[in-house]
């Protein structure tokens, strides 16, 4: 008796507790989550190959002087602005003046002993030729005939030594008058001072850099690998980044031979509408076309082993894998989802699959 009492007390506490259970289950309602959600669509971007280069000048000139002296001026400093046909440098005038006066003084000389020789020459040729009748007509000796000759060859060799003369001074002067001209360095192009390698009144040897002037235009210098050159060419848009700053630019040339060390190839990149500092590191996006497909916001996608996303479907969103292609900004080229369906955007991190969820617009 007192066992049936203890059994019939047991069924009772359990059928309590059961019935208890199901009517917390009863009272208690699942909560909706807020989300925010986009619809899918197929949408074309641009298809960017990115790689790491650093910023150049495209031109470095390095200015020299034709003629070794004392330089006299230096109208730039380190750093300063110059355009095209601005002066850099001048060598000092004073010798290179007096170099050229001494010059014109034997030029002068020169073409007085020339036209001296000519006359001389002009008389002696006049009075062969009467000679020459004379003589054939008997009427002067085979003697007379070789005196007046013999005048006329001297008088033809000393013309041409004066000519010779001439020349040579002439060439001279010329020479003195271009060194003249040359001792002021004018800048070809515009661009920024790199350096000036003299002082004034310092000798300044022929040829050797004076002045070092790299040109506004920039270039990015980008190693290309040999399995992109069939879509980077010459003429391929760029997009260079800086830090926090971004330049449109252009292929402008590509190397024909490989890099010793790395074996790529390098490409120029002008920049024009930027200015930055030389040696920077960049990130150059090449954009080598356009690609269709379903791009989403980079910002949606989960991961936990493998990349996925919530896709919002008759109050409830649902875990979908996907597979990642390319990227580009903030977006990126996924399969896996299909247009029509709806994404979420906003709220991803509080949601597991199977979630109810209440749409916010």
């Amino acid at each position: 008796m007192k066992r049936f009492l203890l059994v019939l007390l047991i069924m009772t506490m359990i059928c309590t507790l059961v019935a208890c259970s199901r009517a917390e289950e009863v009272t208690v309602e699942e909560s909706a989550r807020a989300i925010k959600v986009m619809e899918i669509s197929e949408s074309e971007n641009p298809v960017l190959l990115s790689y790491i280069g650093t910023v150049d000048s495209k031109d470095i000139v390095k200015y020299s002087f034709k003629s070794t002296g004392k330089l006299g001026r230096v109208f730039v400093e380190k750093g300063d602005k110059v355009k095209r046909g601005d002066k850099l440098a001048q060598l000092d005038m004073q010798d290179l003046k007096f170099q050229l006066s001494a010059a014109k003084s034997t030029l002068d000389a020169a073409q007085l002993n020339i036209k001296k020789a000519r006359d001389s020459l002009s008389y002696d040729n006049d009075l062969l030729t009467k000679m020459n009748n004379l003589y054939k007509e008997g009427s002067i000796s085979q003697d007379q005939y070789d005196q007046v000759k013999l005048k006329y060859d001297i008088s033809n060799t000393t013309y041409n030594q004066a000519k010779t003369k001439y020349e040579t001074a002439k060439t001279d002067y010329e020479f003195k008058l271009s060194l003249i001209n040359d001792a002021t360095i004018y800048a070809t192009q515009d661009g920024s001072i790199v350096d000036t390698l003299y002082e004034e009144g310092e000798l300044v040897p022929q040829g050797y850099p004076s002045v070092i002037v790299r040109s506004e235009v920039q270039i990015v210098n980008v190693g290309i690998a040999q399995k992109d050159l069939k879509d980077i060419k010459i003429g391929t848009e760029a997009i260079v980044d800086i830090e926090e700053e971004r330049a449109i630019g252009k292929v402008t040339n590509i190397s024909e031979a490989p890099d010793e060390v790395t074996r790529t190839y390098n490409a120029e990149v002008t920049v024009e509408d930027k200015s930055f500092r030389l040696g920077s590191i960049s990130k150059v996006s090449f954009n080598i076309g356009v690609e269709s497909g379903v791009w989403i916001p980079i910002s949606t996608i989960m991961a936990n082993g493998e990349d996925y996303v919530y896709i919002a479907k008759e109050g409830r969103v649902f875990k979908r894998i996907i597979e990642l292609g390319e990227i580009y900004e903030d977006s990126v080229m996924i399969e896996g989802i299909d247009p029509g369906e709806l994404l979420v955007v906003s709220g991803m991190k509080n949601l597991v699959d199977g979630s109810k969820i209440n749409i916010e617009k």
